[in-house]
């Protein structure tokens, strides 16, 4: 049994466990890790120099200094994952890696691939050369407004205790050899994976732009149009035009559609996805285990920005999945990208397209429901449901934290059944370990810099961490 110290809820009834039970699960909870073309002409990192601006805040984060690092973090989880692949209060053999969205950044088959390769084991390599961490004369002669880690070039974030890193850029483009796993893994889609910053549908402006060999480093002279957001959503190329440098041009920056997605998942390894997605282009679906089923639902919004919804049909087929789940006496675990909170996307005005309390409500309908896995916010956060007309039961939603940014942890969760018949969800956060001198070690100092006071909101308090979650059934 683990020796760390765990918070035990019981928000949702059941009392304190007296015997080990029987673990009917094992599993590793992965979210947003952003894997991400640094270089890409699609993207727009001069928001980010105006954060401090109000009127930007919609569109951030469009820049943090430790991006060109995100495959390395992945990486370095994926080797600690396998190296010890085990519940660490039951030690059991762990039965899946779930990675609930976002784990590319901008739609991009370069970072499809780089993703996969990690995950299934390969090599893959994304440059960082020709990105804002060059400093150079297209802004003026000026301090360059990037993190630059070269100690000769003058930047605006070293003197705020950002470090001289010697040949930061050529490190961080080199090509990285991923073992894999090892063991049973799938991912289901977020915005990022699916939209141009997890925001804008791709277009044909856009992929030109994307796919071109000039990266605008600043925003055009005088760009402040009247609702950011809403411009990006539909015409991100319009953030692509300022000053500019030149860069080589690839068309691996082509963005990817959830087939294209489906498919390259397919032919890696991961769980869950078939013929039968590949033919409905949708990426719902189960992944069934002797006493627990995963259903895996897709809530990004089919049209753009980075909220999300799920539509009537697939609560629908979720519903069908529930009551057969229940005939067979297994329990159900729900996992998406989006949470509670998300599920709040109303653009288009579709009406087939519904929000929050409707996932909600079929959950509750169904006590075999017993968790719903998110990621999304970037920050690790246990919310209770209990049932709506207070007869007890419910449902714990467990948000994970980004790998990307602080605190770049992953969670496992334990599913253990009593001998009361009661449940109960062991959750513990879990760190890579990397090695200090590292690209992952470096990316952990760099992002915890980088939340400056936010670190403690994205790590979450107490109740949000090392839990025993119990469910009185």
């Amino acid at each position: 049994m683990n020796a760390l110290n765990y918070l035990l809820r019981t928000d949702l009834g059941g009392t304190a466990p007296v015997e080990t039970g029987q673990t009917l699960l094992a599993l590793v909870h992965i979210s947003d890790a952003h894997v991400m073309d640094t270089v890409s002409p699609a993207r727009s990192e001069w928001m980010e120099l105006r954060a401090d601006d109000a009127y930007w805040k919609p569109l951030l984060h469009m820049h943090r200094p430790y991006e060109a690092l995100s495959h390395w973090v992945l990486a370095a989880h994926v080797e600690q994952l396998r190296i010890k692949p085990v519940g660490p209060w039951s030690e059991r053999a762990l039965d899946l890696a779930l990675c609930t969205g976002d784990t590319i950044d901008n739609a991009q088959a370069n970072e499809l691939q780089a993703f996969l390769h990690i995950m299934a084991g390969g090599r893959t390599a994304l440059s960082a050369y020709g990105g804002v961490h060059e400093a150079g004369h297209e802004l003026g002669t000026g301090a360059w407004p990037f993190w630059c880690p070269d100690a000769d070039a003058r930047d605006l974030w070293k003197p705020h205790g950002y470090p001289v890193v010697p040949g930061f850029v050529a490190r961080a483009s080199a090509e990285l050899h991923s073992n894999g796993l090892g063991f049973a893994w799938t991912s289901l889609p977020g915005n990022h994976d699916l939209m141009r910053q997890g925001l804008a549908l791709p277009g044909a402006a856009i992929e030109a732009i994307a796919m071109g060999d000039h990266k605008a480093l600043a925003g055009p002279e005088g760009f402040r149009p009247p609702d950011p957001q809403a411009l990006y959503v539909t015409h991100p190329e319009a953030f692509c035009t300022g000053p500019s440098r030149h860069i080589s041009a690839s068309a691996q920056r082509r963005a990817v559609d959830l087939r294209e997605w489906l498919a390259a998942h397919m032919q890696h390894g991961a769980q869950g996805y078939g013929q039968a997605q590949l033919r409905s282009g949708r990426a719902d679906t189960c992944i069934d285990t002797e006493h627990v089923c995963i259903i895996l639902l897709d809530t990004h919004h089919p049209a753009g920005d980075g909220q999300g919804s799920i539509g009537r049909a697939q609560l629908e087929w979720l519903e069908a999945r529930l009551v057969e789940v229940e005939q067979s006496g297994r329990l159900a675990l729900l996992a998406s990208h989006h949470g509670s909170d998300a599920l709040v996307n109303t653009l288009g005005g579709d009406p087939e397209r519904l929000l929050a309390q409707s996932l909600l409500d079929v959950a509750h309908r169904h006590p075999c429901v017993v968790a719903w896995l998110v990621g999304h916010s970037h920050l690790h956060r246990v919310t209770a449901h209990p049932h709506p007309e207070g007869r007890g039961g419910g449902f714990w939603e467990i948000c994970t934290a980004s790998l990307i940014d602080w605190p770049s942890q992953t969670r496992s969760v334990e599913v253990i059944r009593h001998a009361d018949g009661g449940v109960e969800l062991v959750c513990t956060l879990l760190d890579h370990h990397a090695p200090a001198g590292s690209l992952a070690a470096l990316h952990r100092e760099l992002a915890q810099r980088f939340a400056g006071d936010g670190a403690q909101h994205l790590q979450g308090e107490a109740p949000d961490g090392n839990v025993r979650l119990l469910l009185q059934r």
